[in-house]
């Protein structure tokens, strides 16, 4: 943290209450980068809001939207302002979305776990969560492409014993990452942020909930007289 960030910081901490602070690395101790989630081309909006929701819930910090024929939207009543608490990474601008997605989670070293229904697939209760996993749930009536299908180093489902043969999309991701979750929290793993990632969401926690923020800093600054 550079001398400039840490002034502001520490001034705009004293804006928070001692409960809100409290609540804040409440919050951040059960962050994790660990489990990923890849939403690939889902058009509800309010499908991606409540698995917003659930990623918020669980801890899991890092969503990768792939947009590649619908368009990336919230509904703000479903979601309640948990997207903003998240770190969203769009895929859109590109020829193909899906590839620039998988490079990039490749690249941050995740395996790719898709959700499809398959004869080899796995329940989630049996998902090795060794490596850093990236959760991908595709679009509401095809699925996941034959992208990421292509990609996927395994496939999870969750076992049904009725009439029906799929979850709405949001419950599967809910189902899924209570069991994967749950696993990492009683595993072994060094499941949770670096300290520089934690200081660093803890800067950008702070500032969005600082409110009327602009003028806050600008009065700061406009009066600031270093020692």
């Amino acid at each position: 943290m550079g001398d400039r960030e840490r002034i502001i910081h520490e001034y705009l901490w004293s804006y928070l209450t001692a409960e809100r602070q409290t609540r804040l690395q409440e919050v951040l101790d059960w962050r994790t980068r660990h489990l990923t989630v890849v939403l690939e081309n889902v058009y509800q909006p309010h499908n991606t809001s409540a698995v917003l929701r659930t990623c918020d819930a669980f801890g899991v910090q890092d969503v990768h939207v792939v947009e590649t024929e619908n368009r990336f939207r919230v509904t703000r009543q479903i979601a309640m302002g948990t997207e903003k608490w998240l770190t969203l990474h769009r895929h859109a601008a590109t020829d193909n979305p899906a590839v620039v997605c998988i490079d990039r989670l490749r690249q941050d070293g995740y395996r790719i776990l898709v959700t499809a229904p398959s004869s080899t697939a796995s329940p989630p209760s049996e998902i090795d969560l060794t490596q850093k996993t990236a959760l991908v749930i595709g679009h509401e009536t095809d699925g996941v492409s034959a992208c990421f299908a292509d990609a996927a180093d395994e496939c999870v489902a969750i076992p049904m014993y009725g009439f029906v043969d799929s979850f709405n999309l949001s419950v599967a991701a809910a189902l899924c990452l209570y069991e994967l979750t749950d696993q990492l929290h009683r595993s072994d793993i060094d499941w949770r942020l670096t300290p520089k990632e934690r200081q660093s969401l803890l800067i950008e926690w702070t500032r969005k909930s600082v409110p009327h923020l602009d003028s806050i800093e600008e009065r700061f600054w406009r009066d600031y007289q270093p020692d």
